[in-house]
């Protein structure tokens, strides 16, 4: 496995090792419990908050206090560990609440951009015990399924109900949480909002039903986690799910996917369209479930995989403003239809809310891979026309599926992602394929094109937000890209019909680096991984790697790959994590030789 696919396996098992727990069995006295009867035996203003100081500060114009408080769960006492701020002299402020992601706690980045914006801010941490922490919530031996690090096969438990579940308990905390933030002298109690971040985003479904919040929003995680984690929404051979006792349990009353026919308070969804945590596809599927009369938004950095790309972070600070100090108000989703036009190729149709204030618009789409993590998104070429955007989407097959989206992004820096627009050409009429084959995946005349990286940071933080993968002039002014030195760039090209590699063919891309240094050309597909190892020598000019199918070996088994057909992504990266020896080094002309 390459450096660039262990850090996403390392995120992976990180945010998800939990969601692959197997389920406990079903007891007799279990119920299917809904979301409602679920929490019904749950107060979470009922006890005293025990509140322990460690440590208050001042600084930025902001006070911060270090502490603990306990919460109440199942007949327990939870001791919950917290960061709070407020601005100076705080008085009837706004408050923000943060649930942070796996393996991650409080954090004082977010804090400082809250307080900054005039809010106050809890950051608590609710999955307790982790390596080289001094401070964390401290769960008793009676929960210790609410560590997330030792969760004792408990993570989606139902044996007697769902509430022996860390995630109901989780949850739990977090209301506790609500609860203690209510509580902090100059808070407005009803101008609360939350957000978390990847199982905390997860966690913030269930969160979110809680009536005293006002606004929410989910950053990656979005259910589906027991049966359609590896199942894909549009799977070409869609499999029925068999469902025991159990699993109807926890689908109908812990799962995040239950709670949004429940939900009050408006919800945004933040994500990647190539996201493993929170899938595409599945989110659109939860938004659709959420009742008539509440309020929702989504934004999707294309081609990002758990990473949120710069403006959504404006995205999520408006989306606060708006419901917790009514300062402006978000336009509605962007609405997305494919159609054919008047020659019978497919077409995006996008009509934007607010139309004069759009400063611009852009449209992706794939073609015919259902498995999101890997799709490739292709740029759309957008035109405008008395209001609505047109984008052509030509295929190379009418009978392959296409997936489609727009980013409006506004004036004031807000993006919101438009509907998921998707449909098999032929079923919408007389389609014509017009796109034909390339052999040439990238030669650095549009950008980075549909290169990306593994996520340079999970955390949207404004002003933190980073791009590693930029553009870049190489020896005798030729354009390509180069990256951070940590981060190796991956295409899911291979895996697109227009770029699939023909019989035969060799993979070919030029290279230029000052120092020597091993290249891994890695490529994946089906759940496998090929490498091969190119050394590389420090020179002027560009030098060009070849590599053949025979001479990618399978890293489990050694076997050579026997087809192109079978791979959907090209990552090149360096072996044993290792950093690029040259920092500068820089990648252009990446092609198919056909002889």
């Amino acid at each position: 496995m390459t450096a660039c696919m262990r850090t996403l396996a390392v995120a992976a098992v990180i945010t998800m090792l939990v969601l692959w727990t197997v389920p406990t069995a079903l007891g007799k006295d279990a119920a299917v419990l809904t979301p409602p009867e679920v929490w019904s035996t749950y107060d979470p203003d009922k006890g005293a908050l025990d509140e322990e100081i460690i440590r208050q500060w001042s600084e930025k114009g902001a006070t911060y206090k270090e502490v603990y408080f306990s919460a109440y769960v199942n007949g327990h006492t939870v001791r919950v560990y917290g960061l709070y701020a407020a601005p100076e002299g705080a008085t009837g402020v706004a408050a923000v609440m943060h649930l942070h992601g796996g393996g991650q706690t409080v954090s004082k980045p977010w804090l400082e951009t809250w307080t900054a914006r005039g809010y106050a801010c809890l950051s608590c941490n609710y999955h307790g015990v982790w390596d080289n922490r001094d401070r964390y919530t401290l769960y008793p031996e009676a929960l210790k399924q609410g560590n997330h690090k030792h969760n004792r096969g408990k993570a989606m438990a139902t044996d007697p109900t769902v509430r022996e579940s860390s995630w109901y308990i989780w949850t739990a905390v977090a209301r506790r949480a609500l609860s203690y933030l209510r509580e902090q002298p100059g808070v407005d109690k009803s101008r609360i909002g939350a957000f978390g971040v990847s199982m905390g985003g997860t966690t913030m479904w269930s969160f979110a039903m809680d009536p005293r919040l006002k606004a929410a929003c989910a950053i990656y995680g979005c259910g589906w986690n027991r049966f359609h984690r590896r199942i894909p929404r549009f799977a070409k051979r869609p499999s029925q799910a068999r469902l025991k006792e159990v699993d109807k349990v926890w689908l109908g009353g812990m799962a995040p996917e239950a709670y949004p026919p429940y939900l009050t308070c408006p919800m945004l969804f933040l994500s990647a369209t190539n996201d493993h945590h929170g899938k595409m596809d599945r989110a659109y599927q939860t938004l659709d479930r959420v009742k008539e009369g509440t309020q929702w938004r989504i934004g999707l950095t294309a081609r990002q995989r758990h990473h949120i790309g710069s403006g959504f972070d404006k995205t999520l600070l408006a989306w606060m403003d708006c419901w917790l100090k009514e300062e402006g108000k978000l336009p509605e989703t962007p609405k997305a239809s494919i159609e054919l036009n008047g020659a019978g190729v497919p077409t995006l149709t996008v009509a934007p809310d607010r139309p004069g204030d759009v400063k611009a618009i852009h449209v992706y789409y794939a073609v015919d891979n259902p498995d999101v993590v890997s799709r490739n998104w292709r740029d759309g070429r957008a035109k405008t026309t008395d209001g609505e955007v047109k984008a052509l989407l030509p295929v190379m097959d009418v009978s392959q599926r296409l997936f489609a989206i727009a980013n409006v992004r506004y004036q004031d820096g807000v993006v919101l992602t438009s509907q998921l627009a998707t449909a098999i050409p032929r079923d919408l009429g007389d389609a014509r394929a017009t796109d034909t084959h390339s052999l040439v995946i990238y030669d650095g005349s549009e950008g980075t094109g549909m290169w990306t990286t593994s996520s340079p940071g999970t955390d949207p933080i404004p002003g933190s937000i980073r791009t590693v993968l930029k553009t870049s002039v190489g020896p005798d002014g030729r354009k390509g890209f180069t990256v951070g030195a940590r981060f190796s760039p991956l295409t899911h090209q291979l895996g697109d019909p227009k770029w699939r590699g023909p019989k035969g063919a060799k993979l070919a891309l030029d290279i230029a680096t000052s120092r020597d240094q091993t290249l891994v050309v890695a490529i994946h597909g089906k759940q496998r991984e090929y490498r091969k190892a190119v050394t590389l020598k420090g020179k002027p000019g560009w030098q060009t790697v070849v590599v053949s199918l025979g001479e990618l070996s399978e890293v489990r088994n050694g076997l050579p790959l026997k087809s192109w057909n079978s791979v959907t992504t090209l990552e090149l990266t360096r072996p044993d994590k290792a950093t690029w020896a040259d920092e500068g080094i820089r990648f252009t002309h990446v092609r198919w030789i056909v002889e």
